[in-house]
């Protein structure tokens, strides 16, 4: 036997091997694609922990990302210092936007083909609107979360990841309502002795949209026009009903996203809560665009921030939100409530109805 060419054909037959096996990895047979659709391949095809490899090693060259975001700039910087503190080499750049000004920026850029942004927060309502620019990107974690707080998919061609739920309350003024006298569900707050005394939001599509899911057309409507009679004092946000509600303005807040009254708590203020019933959550939802500049930065981010253990410290730092990671530890627990009902996407017609619905019985009586 010829011990060389043995020997040659050994290395051979393992080069050949070697080659086979470095071409099945994509991180290692080929650059990152920089941008454009291959980068949701490319990831897609990752192992879970060197996807996240990747991600961390692309994110620092890039550098930086930028988010547009309806969520105020308090709680975007919770978020930015809770991923700054694990990747201190990439400078995230929020832009507050409302949430229709989200919509109308991201489509307008989508479409004109000048994205200026990597990454977009937005709010489950308006999902049907945004799907078209958004990227198909399935965090590491997508299976362990609530199939509720999961939008679109690879598969679809989009996706969105609810990071947290901010649920409805009846909130009131524990200085002037007794805990056993307060209204604990719509129906109890419909009653007339609580005419002049009550405060909402101008926001009223999802609440509306929500009641007749449950109830149903016909006694959903009949619930929200004795709601409308209570004379409502209005307010164009929840930050500014829950301060109507701390300054005295009126006695009892509904439909007040959780957060308010927990955080009026913390601060002394003289106010209690129950959660409402009907009890409803609105989902706030990271999304990266298509067009992304920093595509690894934009997708490190979103799928760091909901992981687990991220989530619990935000429920630490703001409480009284829900969460749809599975193996999280939160404050409120999902199995606990099983009543909750997640507002869903609102098509532009059905939500053009809800809103006309709202001005007539709310704001122009």
């Amino acid at each position: 036997m010829d011990l060389a060419k043995t020997r040659c054909g050994l290395l051979g037959v393992l080069t050949g091997f070697a080659i086979i096996g470095l071409s099945a990895v994509p991180s290692l047979a080929q650059e990152p694609p920089r941008q454009g659709p291959a980068v949701w391949d490319y990831l897609a095809g990752l192992p879970k922990d060197r996807r996240l490899e990747v991600m961390a090693r692309e994110a620092k060259r890039e550098g930086r990302f930028t988010i547009y975001g309806a969520l105020g700039i308090d709680r975007a910087n919770i978020f930015i210092r809770i991923f700054n503190e694990r990747y201190p080499d990439v400078k995230v750049e929020f832009v507050r936007l409302t949430e229709p000004e989200v919509t109308d920026k991201v489509l307008l850029e989508h479409r004109t083909g000048r994205v200026n942004h990597d990454l977009a927060a937005s709010t489950v309502t308006w999902m049907n609107l945004l799907a078209e620019a958004l990227a198909p990107y399935e965090t590491t974690s997508w299976d362990e979360f609530d199939q509720r707080f999961k939008l679109g998919s690879k598969k679809e061609g989009w996706t969105a990841v609810v990071y947290d739920l901010l649920a409805t309350t009846i909130a009131w003024r524990a200085d002037r309502v007794k805990k056993e006298e307060a209204p604990k569900t719509l129906s109890d707050l419909a009653n007339p002795k609580w005419k002049g005394r009550t405060g909402v939001t101008t926001h009223l599509e999802n609440m509306m949209n929500g009641l007749i899911q449950v109830l149903g057309e016909q006694k959903a409507m009949e619930l929200v026009r004795r709601l409308a009679a209570l004379d409502n004092r209005l307010y164009r946000s929840h930050a500014a009903l829950s301060q109507g509600l701390a300054a005295g303005e009126f006695d009892v807040a509904w439909d007040l996203a959780s957060h308010r009254p927990v955080g009026l708590i913390q601060k002394g203020a003289p106010v209690d809560f129950v959660f409402q019933d009907p009890l409803f959550g609105l989902g706030a939802t990271f999304s990266v665009v298509k067009g992304a500049r920093s595509p690894y930065a934009a997708a490190l981010f979103m799928d760091y921030v909901t992981q687990a253990g991220p989530l619990e410290k935000l429920d630490k730092v703001e409480g009284g939100r829900f969460f749809g990671h599975l193996k999280g530890n939160f404050t409120n627990r999902l199995a606990d409530y099983p009543r909750l009902t997640l507002y869903t996407p609102i098509s532009a017609d059905r939500f053009k109805e809800l809103n006309r619905l709202a001005e007539e019985l709310f704001v122009r009586r």
